[in-house]
């Protein structure tokens, strides 16, 4: 009687057990819908849509003195640390050890200063970003391993060829870029300049990110490959981005 009453229980705990695995794969392709249409729903800002992801601030809003991280302002989910500096430092040396740049160190600790002093307290970033670049929504992710930071709305290629779906690496930062263009340069200054205010390049020759002279038609599949970005955008994008930093690209 023992024996029939263990073998039914067994039974039991394998038959829940299947049926749970069964509940998993129905729901998770629902899950996965859902936060698509999130994405989608928070792309073309229709009002009964409500998204989980951070609103898209512009700039960096710290108070006189403020103890509390100071990225909470910016991206809600990034974060930075105190950091006592050390005899022989320099300012690129710390950027480099942080995987940040001079940049996000100096807007961090409102400083326009180059120089710093052994002992000087200073906020730096403690996590190492990547970027995702859905080329389906035309939308690109700031990321901190599965933790999303912000995202922004941008161009990809007109054709699905124009812009490759693989992983990049950033390979050069220049603000204010000279555009070099079948053999004739335009200078930054140009209002034919197609690259806007800041260019991060791929580790592919003539291909990465830029702002754009033509902001109406970011969101749309628009440009001739790179991903474009509003320059409000990318300016602030541009100061958190390290050359190396990882960028994938893909459909979905």
């Amino acid at each position: 009687m023992n024996r029939v009453i263990i073998v039914c229980c067994l039974l039991f705990f394998h038959a829940s057990e299947a049926f749970a695995r069964l509940l998993d794969q129905a729901s998770a392709p629902r899950l996965y819908l859902t936060d698509l249409l999130e994405i989608k729903n928070n792309r073309y800002g229709l009002g009964c849509a409500y998204s989980r992801f951070p609103k898209a601030e512009r700039s960096l809003q710290l108070s006189l003195g403020a103890a509390h991280n100071p990225l909470d302002s910016i991206y809600s989910q990034a974060r930075a640390h105190l950091y006592t500096v050390q005899p022989n430092d320099t300012l690129n040396r710390i950027a480099r050890s942080h995987t940040t740049t001079i940049e996000v160190i100096k807007r961090l600790n409102r400083t326009n200063s180059g120089r710093v002093k052994s002992g000087q307290k200073l906020w730096v970033p403690d996590q190492v970003l990547t970027l995702e670049i859905n080329k389906t929504f035309n939308r690109l992710y700031v990321k901190s391993g599965d933790v999303l930071i912000k995202e922004y709305p941008v161009s990809t290629g007109k054709s699905a060829k124009q812009t490759p779906v693989g992983i990049f690496v950033i390979q050069s930062r220049y603000p204010y870029p000279t555009w070099f263009h079948k053999g004739t340069v335009v200078s930054a200054a140009s209002p034919k300049n197609f690259l806007g205010s800041r260019w991060l390049g791929f580790d592919k020759p003539q291909f990465g990110i830029h702002g754009t002279i033509f902001p109406e038609l970011i969101g749309q599949p628009a440009s001739k490959g790179c991903i474009r970005m509003k320059n409000e955008d990318v300016e602030e994008l541009y100061d958190f981005i390290p050359m190396g930093t990882i960028v994938v690209i893909k459909e979905i």
